[in-house]
């Protein structure tokens, strides 16, 4: 009588373990499972981020060379107008 008292006190034990396990393991799936759409969602923002940024990329390469252009031209005129304030002088 008393083993089998033992037993079923044992057997409870080791039932509520497995319970908290099985619960831990089903909020881990969860988690998991979230986790994963949000990573999900976050790749697809990130596509298009990628592009957009390669478009703010091509614009501002194509400013630089707009900038750059103008930057020797500024340069040249800046020669002229030295050899003419040379002259003035």
């Amino acid at each position: 009588m008393e083993l089998i008292k033992l037993f079923k006190v044992m057997l409870a034990k080791k039932e509520g373990e497995l319970m908290d396990n099985k619960d831990k393991y089903e909020l881990g799936v969860i988690k998991l499972t979230e986790t994963g759409e949000i990573v999900s969602k976050l790749e697809e923002e990130l596509k298009i981020f990628s592009v957009e940024v390669e478009f703010k990329k091509k614009s501002a390469d194509e400013q630089a060379e707009v900038v750059g252009g103008e930057k020797i031209k500024v340069e040249a005129q800046n020669a002229i107008a030295e050899v003419e304030a040379k002259k003035c002088f």
